[in-house]
């Protein structure tokens, strides 16, 4: 790629990120720019602004050629919603693909797969992602999914919830003020 290629895609992957992290705010905050009343429109409001949100993302994307990067973002954009979304497994399962270092994308595809139910799927995503980069997300999400496989014993179980508390204890000492990492202990 030539240098001003570079600049273009860096540009175009910058406000598809915007785009994206504008969206889970707009789902994490909805409470601060809604009232109480509107609690049983939110996954409503949450649904029609990700559809904004990818129609946006396709007037930014043009024939702009960022590949990995911009199928993990249109795919955690589809992921926004507590709804398993098939399209979503697509673009993060070819993100993850195209680029296996994306430790996002493989945070992502794991939630997705939850989701679905498909516990041991998830499972294998977070233990990728943390193969390429310890980080909190993956730790507190395969700390949770442990207690979640299938056993065939007591044991094994046993042995589960164990490794559950010592991926939990890790998440906490990445990011003491993450209270998502202490709610996983």
């Amino acid at each position: 790629m030539m240098a001003d290629e570079e600049e273009e895609a860096k540009h175009v992957l910058q406000k598809l990120q915007g785009l994206v992290d504008r969206l889970y705010c707009f789902r994490d905050s909805y409470f601060e720019t809604h009232s109480v009343e509107d609690a049983g429109r939110k996954q409503q409001d949450v649904q029609e602004e990700m559809e904004k949100t990818l129609q946006q993302m396709e007037e930014v994307l043009g024939s702009a050629q960022v590949e990995a990067q911009a199928l993990m973002l249109k795919g955690k954009a589809l992921n926004v919603t507590p709804d398993y979304s098939p399209e979503a497994e697509v673009l993060l399962s070819k993100a993850v693909k195209l680029e296996p270092e994306l430790v996002e994308a493989w945070n992502q595809l794991g939630e997705v797969y939850w989701k679905k139910g498909d516990v041991a799927s998830a499972h294998t995503c977070f233990s990728g992602a943390l193969t390429h980069c310890k980080n909190k997300v993956s730790l507190q999400n395969l700390s949770m999914v442990l207690r979640q496989l299938q056993t065939d014993s007591g044991d094994e179980h046993s042995r589960h919830v164990m490794d559950s508390v010592r991926q939990a204890k890790l998440a906490v000492q990445m990011d003491v003020l993450d209270g998502r990492s202490w709610c996983e202990c």
